[in-house]
């Protein structure tokens, strides 16, 4: 198990169809590959969905330590879609590409940390 900000991933290294025949569940089907709702049916294709669909509910064991927001039957917290909103943001913008480019080439001289120092430049202005 990993994660990066608010992204979690799992990847099981070595895994078998002997141990993971039967898997369903959040993580999808083992053998389809298919995300499934709680039915056991139902693919759901979208993964805001799926989170919201596996969400637990109060009659589910209790899996963590402590209770944290949002319980059921508020909504899961969705993670900002960095190719929507944040595009709009990005767009509305007061400092230019450019000025946000020769701020970071002061100090910056690679390509990509450029490129980074003014994606954050303007996501976080």
């Amino acid at each position: 198990i990993s994660s990066f900000r608010e992204f979690v991933s799992v990847d099981f290294k070595g895994s078998t169809a002997e141990a993971f025949d039967n898997t369903v569940g959040m993580l999808g089907d083992y053998k389809s590959g298919k995300t499934l709702g709680r039915d056991g049916a139902t693919v759901v294709d979208d993964f805001n969905e799926l989170g919201n669909e596996w969400q637990l509910l109060p009659a589910d064991d209790m899996l963590f330590h402590d209770k944290a927001e949002p319980q059921f039957p508020k909504r899961c917290i969705v993670p900002e879609d960095p190719r929507g909103e944040l595009r709009r943001r990005l767009d509305e913008s007061s400092i230019s590409v450019e000025a946000a480019e020769a701020a970071c080439s002061k100090t910056l001289t690679h390509k990509l940390d450029i490129k980074d120092c003014v994606y954050d430049i303007l996501a976080t202005q």
